[in-house]
C-alpha cells in the first residue's frame, strides 16, 4: 500500500506527439480529451494536414477553453492560408488573455495578417475586372476570397513552431494550496490556487507550491512547444513522478513494475504513475513468452514502453469428459484424471484415457505454440462378459457329458467285445443298440461343446457396442480460468502439466 502511495504521489504528464486512439476512445475526463485532440492536432500538424491541425485544436478547445488551443489553431489556419480565420483566433487569444507577455507581438502579427487579407482581396478584384474589360468570363466572387489558400505546396514541417502554445495544469491534493510559476528569469507569471491552469510559451520555469500544513514543493519544468502538462501532487508524501505508457501487441497483457511479486498493476495499454527514476517492467500474456524491459522516468516526460509480443514456445492441452477421474496418459507419461489441463512443448502427442469398466480412448493432439487445445473425450462402456461366462459354463458341461457318454460306450463295446469272443452273443442282445445310443450321443455332446465354445470366444471377444471417442476442438488463446462441462457437469481447474 505505502508503495501505491508512493507511485500516486505525484504526476507531471508531457503529452507525447503520437495519439492514442484507445485513450481517445475510453477517456472520459475532459482535460484528457483536450489532450488528446491537441496530441492529435500536433500530428496533422508535422504532416502538413493544417486544416485537420486546426479542427483538432478547436475540438481541444471545445473539451477545454484555454488559450493555448486558440492560439495554436490559429497558426495552424496561418499555415493553411485561412488568413480570416487566423486573425479571428489571435484576436480570441488576446482576448482570453489580457496580460499574456506576447500580447504585442500577437496584435502585430494580426495586423500583418489583416494586410495580407486586403491584399488578397485587392488582387482578387483586379484579377475580376481586368476579366471584365477583356470580356472574358470572370470568375464569380468569393464570400471570403482571403480564406482559400493558393495551391499548397509547403513541406511538411520538421518540427512543431517554436511558439506554438502549451498549457501547464496544477492539481493538488489537499486541494487550495498555492501555486506560482516564475520564467527562468525569475518573473512571476502567474500564482493561483489549484487546481489552476496556465497558458505558457516554450521555455523554462520554475513552480512552486505552498500550502500552510505540507512542506514547500518545488520543480524546474522545461516546457516545449504544443504540449499539455498535467502536474499532479499529492503534498502529504511530498514525492514527484512521471508517467509510465506500456503498450502490447496483442493488448491485454499483464503490466508488473519493479516488483513482480507484488502482482500486476494493469494491462496493457496501461497508463499509471511511477517515481522518477530507472524501473524494471514485465509484460505478460497467457500464450506469449514474458516480455522485461528497463526503463527511465524522467520529470515532465511520459516514459513509453512499446513491444510486440511473441508466442511462447509451448501449448496446453485440457481434457475433459463424461467420466471424472479416469486417467491421462500423454505420450505414455500420466499426467492427471480428467478434467486436466497441462502445458507442454509444441507439436502432436498421443493422448490415451482409460478408466475402469469403460473402452480406452486414443488420439493423436496437435498442440500449436501459445495457444490452449481442448480435447473433449466420450467414453463407452467396455462389452459385457456374463454371455461368454454363460456358454463357457454350458460348454464345460456340455463336454462333460461327452465324455461321460464316451466312457459308457467304450464300457459297453468292451462288453460286447468279451461276448462275442467267448461266443455268447446274441443278435438280439439289448446292449448292441445301448452301446449304439451312447456312441452317436457322445457325438452329440462334443459337437454341442464345439458351437458352445465358438459362442464363448464371440462373446469373450467381439464387441458391437461404440467405440469411446473424442472431439479435439480448434485451438484459441489460453488463460487460467476455470473448467466447466456443459454437457456432463463436470468442473475442475488445473495449471499443472507435463512438459
Amino acid at each position: 500500500m505505502l508503495r501505491a502511495l508512493a507511485f500516486a504521489s505525484a504526476l507531471l504528464i508531457a503529452s507525447p506527439v503520437i495519439a492514442s486512439p484507445v485513450l481517445a476512445q475510453t477517456t472520459t475526463d475532459p482535460l484528457d480529451r483536450a489532450r488528446t485532440h491537441m496530441e492529435q492536432g500536433q500530428s496533422f500538424y508535422l504532416q502538413g494536414r493544417f486544416d485537420e491541425a486546426a479542427a483538432e485544436f478547436e475540438a481541444a478547445y471545445q473539451a477545454q477553453p484555454f488559450s493555448a488551443f486558440l492560439f495554436n489553431a490559429a497558426v495552424a489556419y496561418e499555415n493553411a492560408g485561412h488568413l480570416s480565420h487566423a486573425v479571428m483566433l489571435f484576436e480570441r487569444y488576446v482576448l482570453a488573455e489580457p496580460n499574456a507577455s506576447d500580447e504585442d507581438e500577437v496584435r502585430a502579427r494580426v495586423a500583418h495578417l489583416r494586410e495580407r487579407v486586403a491584399q488578397r482581396a485587392a488582387e482578387e478584384a483586379a484579377r475580376a475586372s481586368a476579366a471584365i474589360d477583356t470580356h472574358e468570363e470572370a470568375s464569380p466572387p468569393e464570400s471570403a476570397p482571403a480564406d482559400i489558400p493558393a495551391a499548397d505546396t509547403t513541406p511538411a514541417p520538421a518540427a512543431l513552431p517554436e511558439d506554438f502554445k502549451s498549457l501547464v495544469n496544477v492539481r493538488t491534493e489537499p486541494t487550495g494550496a498555492t501555486v506560482r510559476i516564475r520564467s527562468e528569469s525569475g518573473e512571476l507569471i502567474e500564482q493561483a490556487t489549484a487546481p489552476m491552469s496556465q497558458t505558457l510559451s516554450a521555455g523554462r520555469y520554475h513552480v512552486t507550491i505552498q500550502h500552510p500544513s505540507f512542506n514547500t514543493t518545488e520543480t524546474d519544468l522545461e516546457v516545449e512547444p504544443g504540449h499539455v502538462y498535467m502536474l499532479v501532487m499529492n503534498l502529504s508524501q511530498g514525492e514527484f513522478a512521471g508517467y509510465l505508457r506500456v503498450v502490447s501487441d496483442p493488448p491485454g497483457a499483464s503490466v508488473f513494475v519493479d516488483d513482480h511479486a507484488a502482482g500486476a498493476r494493469g494491462q496493457t495499454p496501461f497508463e499509471g504513475t511511477a517515481r522518477i527514476g530507472a524501473h524494471h517492467v514485465w509484460i505478460e500474456r497467457a500464450g506469449y513468452d514474458t516480455t522485461e524491459q528497463d526503463v527511465q522516468v524522467q520529470l515532465g516526460r511520459d516514459a513509453e514502453v512499446r513491444v510486440t509480443l511473441e508466442r511462447a514456445s509451448v501449448g496446453r492441452i485440457r481434457v475433459i469428459g463424461n467420466v471424472a477421474g479416469a486417467r491421462i496418459f500423454v505420450d505414455g507419461h500420466d499426467v492427471g484424471a480428467v478434467p486436466w489441463e497441462g502445458e507442454m512443448r509444441a507439436g502432436a502427442h498421443a493422448v490415451r484415457v482409460v478408466a475402469d469398466g469403460m473402452k480406452p480412448f486414443e488420439r493423436t493432439v496437435e498442440v500449436t505454440r501459445g495457444q490452449l487445445t481442448p480435447l473433449r473425450v466420450r467414453m463407452q462402456p467396455s462389452p459385457g462378459r456374463g454371455g461368454a461366462i454363460v456358454m463357457g459354463v454350458l460348454t464345460g458341461i456340455t463336454l462333460a457329458g461327452g465324455i461321460t457318454m464316451t466312457a459308457l460306450a467304450n464300457d459297453w463295446a468292451s462288453q460286447l467285445a468279451d461276448a462275442h469272443t467267448h461266443g455268447t452273443l446274441a443278435m438280439d442282445d439289448p446292449r448292441i443298440d445301448q452301446g449304439f445310443a451312447f456312441s452317436i450321443a457322445q457325438w452329440g455332446c462334443y459337437g454341442l461343446a464345439a458351437i458352445l465354445f465358438g459362442l464363448t470366444l464371440y462373446y469373450a471377444l467381439v464387441d458391437d457396442g461404440p467405440p469411446s471417442d473424442g472431439t479435439v476442438l480448434e485451438p484459441r488463446d489460453w488463460a487460467i480460468a476455470p473448467m466447466f462441462d456443459a454437457t456432463t457437469g463436470l468442473a475442475g481447474l488445473s495449471v499443472g502439466g507435463w512438459l
